[in-house]
């Protein structure tokens, strides 16, 4: 027997799904959910959490229709972000800046991964992703550095990867190149320098308006734009770099805005992506001024050596000033390119860097979506994908840390490239470049970007590059559940790699989830004290509820607003189907596995089996398109609606009552002692089905009510077969429903006590629905306060079918007061919803308004709308009376 109370945690923590996830039925139809591996440092938060549970919804779902379900788990090793961890941790704790060695920071990443790393798989456990841990993989494992290696060397051999010196993003605090989509746009306080270039031939001067006066002394020419009236007649002529000696020309180039600042931009090459395509259009030289920890260095004045670029950028101003050089200066809001990971703004640098050209690999990649190779759900986040790829630049894969797939390039004593994927491949080739028998190489210093062998996981996790029967039965077969964020970084290059390396998509569907924010939806974050952590959540409510909540709330690519008390509301409806279990186990409900659908003949019983039939073919639609908040709306419906507020009511008289009537009582007691068993099994029959749907989205309480029931095979309802007439069945319990709930509006609206007991008088053609009132009368008596009984005084009439159901009113109504006042009501509400209408219908309001408290108006009209109809139809039959 179920305790009283429902209690997730005193079972939650019971159950273990890893075995049920490793058993796979290898003569079944290949299905594979492809988990975005999380980072090694890692910890649960409500994006993961979504992500996952919607990725163990679908797994659970196609175990239970049979197919051989793959769901592969890993971590992923997180290059920059582990490694800025582990130092921060090691400075903190006494380590020098600039002291740690490769070897030693190598092995305390190690460490940490050994240690700490689970951390995040440890939270998956608790809230029930059943992946098969036992093929746990890790992209730094020693089969994922042969693949990533062979990879490298594959692209390198096929002229798609290369190395060149080009300007690229880099990372002054990290001391590394980042990738474009490694970037944050922040807008910020600046200013906008106006400085005299004093010409160089003559008296006078040329503004130039700049918001980086600290690379100054990288100019190499201002430019003009072409159609600038006011500066033709300088094109050609010299002018000085202020502070230097320096002369440069006044060149003429579109790029040069006659509307931004002076209209005259001064060129540096070296140090913003803009210049740099300017200079190579001229022709011009290139000067760098700035070293990789973003210090002046070089080739700058000898006071600006080793000066940080904001400091030089404070005292070049002040100079300026002094010099009468610094014409004015304007604040402005401007967005500049931060770090996403060191949150310190980028410098354009150009540097040695190693390169992927990714524009040709983005051809099949975009063919694969547009022939519908690959379907995005929703459909319209293909155009971020092609809008992604139409402009996509080499990919820059060259990362200057330790931590990462170190670049399998090794280098000669003149330079000279070598590409293998081992030490001893790279010195075969390098005796044979040389005609030496020894030649001593140096590997490349470098590390691959984390999303390399992020883009390799569909096939590098099946055993690329053997093979393998994984491989050819679940390559192509997947599934893949992810944030849009991760659209270019993720999927594009998994799509790229994986029609590169196999020549076929890697997987047919990609499910964008959107993001979880606060219930005013806001960002998650901790300066702004919203996080909501979901581990404590499931301590609190149960990983259940939190799993219920975060897919009754996922509507394909809208984001969510939560809060905790929706989570609350799930444990609630939880607990309801607890304490259905318990009604039914209270009452004699016992598992018959013999129990056959076709022997049932109660109209209560028909009617319960097939709402449950129905229930299961809406979720199997819902589930087949991927709509997990139709789901829970289903599953919700049926539990709230169909079998506790009716079928519960409906079998109460004859589960909890031994006789209801005296004579002949032998032969009833046998009848209603069959009748019994067949409603027994019935409700374990119904609950039973219930659970198997409700299983993928709440796996804890399915698992744990199974076994009270006495059944542990899970599988899906085939519900489908059952085929028998629903249709007698169906129309009576309709008809008691609809009777139900027009005496209980009727006794609302004119507020009779709802358990205040009255009398009916059936007017009909027919006998049946007299016959059909009076079986069932000790159910309308407990769920209306109706009988059947000698009417007097005022009566109202309810219209049902054919019937009329007169309900007695007694003497103590005065119609006409009632008319005038129900007529008053539906004044009232017709005002109120006149008002939400119009606010719906103003744009000012739409677009201010919180998309909640837009839903709760249209709510409101919806409920408005519903209280006149009933009203309405009061109205109407007081009228006969």
């Amino acid at each position: 027997m179920l305790e009283k109370n429902f209690d997730p945690e005193s079972f939650e923590k019971n159950f273990s799904f890893e075995t049920e996830a490793s058993l796979r039925n290898p003569n079944a139809e290949p299905f594979m959910v492809l988990l975005p591996p999380p980072n090694v440092t890692g910890s649960l938060h409500l994006g993961h959490s979504l992500c996952y549970i919607m990725q163990d919804i679908i797994a659970r779902y196609k175990r239970l229709k049979g197919y051989n379900v793959l769901f592969q788990p890993g971590l992923d090793h997180a290059g920059i972000v582990t490694q800025l961890l582990v130092e921060k941790h090691l400075y903190e704790n006494g380590a020098e800046k600039g002291t740690l060695t490769r070897e030693v920071l190598l092995k305390e990443i190690w460490f940490f991964k050994e240690n700490s790393g689970n951390t995040i798989l440890d939270q998956m456990k608790v809230l029930g992703i059943s992946c098969d841990f036992s093929r746990l993989r890790f992209t730094m494992d020693e089969d994922s550095k042969r693949a990533v290696a062979k990879m490298f060397v594959k692209l390198f051999d096929d002229g798609l990867l290369y190395r060149g010196k080009r300007m690229v993003n880099w990372d002054p605090f990290i001391e590394s190149a980042i990738s474009d989509l490694e970037i944050v746009e922040k807008e910020v306080e600046g200013s906008l320098w106006y400085i005299k270039y004093m010409f160089a031939d003559s008296a006078g001067h040329i503004t130039v308006a700049t918001t980086r006066p600290e690379t100054l002394f990288g100019d190499v020419a201002v430019a003009v734009n072409p159609n600038d009236q006011r500066y033709k007649h300088l094109i050609g002529k010299e002018v000085i770099v202020p502070l230097t000696d320096r002369r440069v020309r006044i060149i003429s180039d579109k790029y040069a805005d006659p509307e931004k600042g002076t209209g005259a931009v001064k060129i540096t090459p070296a140090h913003d992506f803009n210049d740099y395509d300017v200079g190579v259009r001229h022709k011009l030289p290139i000067i760098e001024i700035m070293n990789l920890r973003g210090e002046l260095d070089g080739n700058v004045p000898e006071l600006f050596q080793k000066m940080d670029r904001f400091e030089a950028r404070n005292k070049i101003v002040e100079l300026l000033e002094k010099k009468e050089l610094l014409e004015k200066v304007e604040k402005i809001k401007q967005k500049i390119p931060f770090g996403d990971r060191s949150d310190v703004p980028l410098e354009p640098m150009i540097t040695y860097q190693w390169f992927v050209n990714a524009d040709k690999l983005a051809v099949p990649a975009v063919s694969a979506v547009r022939d519908g190779s690959i379907k995005f759900i929703p459909k319209h986040w293909e155009n971020l994908y092609f809008e992604w790829l139409k402009n996509i630049r080499p990919w820059c894969i060259s990362r200057q840390i330790w931590w990462g797939h170190r670049i399998p390039a090794w280098y000669g004593p003149d330079g000279q490239i070598f590409v293998a994927e081992t030490l001893e491949e790279a010195t075969a080739k390098a005796v044979k470049f040389y005609g030496k028998n020894r030649v001593e190489l140096t590997q490349d210093k470098d590390v691959l970007d984390t999303w390399f062998s992020s883009g390799m996981w569909p096939f590098v996790t099946l055993g690329w590059p053997e093979s393998t029967d994984e491989l050819d039965k679940f390559y192509s077969k997947m599934i893949v559940v992810t944030g849009f964020d991760i659209i270019f970084f993720w999927i594009a290059r998994m799509i790229m790699m994986g029609i590169y390396c196999l020549d076929k998509v890697p997987f047919p569907e990609v499910y964008i989830h959107g993001l979880v924010r606060d219930e005013k939806g806001r960002k998650m974050s901790k300066s702004k004290g919203n996080v909501i952590n979901p581990m404590d959540l499931c301590k609190r409510y149960g990983a259940d509820s939190v799993r219920w909540t975060l897919a009754s709330l996922s509507s394909p690519g809208r984001d969510i607003k939560m809060n905790e008390q929706l989570v609350e509301t799930g444990r609630n409806f939880l607990t309801k189907l607890w304490n259905v279990v318990r009604f039914a186990q209270i009452n004699g409900c016992i598992y018959n596995k013999d129990f056959e659908i076709e022997d049932i003949s109660h109209p209560v019983a028909k009617w319960i089996i097939y709402q449950i039939k129905q229930m299961v073919l809406k979720v199997e639609e819902s589930m087949d398109n991927y709509r997990f908040d139709e789901v829970t709306g289903h599953l919700y419906h049926c539990l709230w609606d169909s079998f506790c507020d009716w079928y519960v009511e409906f079998i109460k008289p004859i589960l909890q009552q031994s006789s209801l009537v005296d004579d002949e009582k032998q032969n009833y007691d046998l009848q209603h002692t069959l009748l019994k068993k067949d409603i027994r099994d019935t409700t374990v029959w119904a609950i039973l089905q219930y659970i198997k749907v409700l299983y993928p989205i709440s796996p804890f309480i399915a698992k744990k009510l199974s076994g009270e029931i006495g059944v542990l095979d899970m599988s899906w309802p085939n519900v489908a077969g059952i085929d028998i007439d629903f249709s007698d069945a169906i129309k009576e319990i309709e008809f008691l429903k609809t009777l139900i709930s027009s005496v209980r509006s009727m006794k609302q609206c004119l507020r009779f006590p709802l358990g205040g007991k009255i009398n009916i008088r059936v007017e009909s053609a027919s006998s049946d629905v007299e016959e059909l009132i009076s079986r069932y009368e000790e159910v309308l008596h407990r769920m209306a306060g109706i009988r059947l009984g000698e009417v007097t005084g005022q009566t109202v009439p309810i219209v049902i079918d054919n019937a009329i159901i007169h309900m007695e009113l007694g003497n103590t109504i005065n119609i006409a007061d009632e008319k005038k006042r129900l007529t008053n009501e539906i004044t009232k509400l017709t005002k109120n919803r006149e008002d939400a209408l119009s606010r719906l219908a103003n744009n000012d309001f739409l677009n201010k308004a919180d998309d909640k408290i837009i839903e709760e108006h249209q709510k409101r009209v919806d409920s408005i709308n519903e209280k006149v109809q009933k009203i309405n139809y009061i109205i109407q039959s007081l009228d006969v009376v």
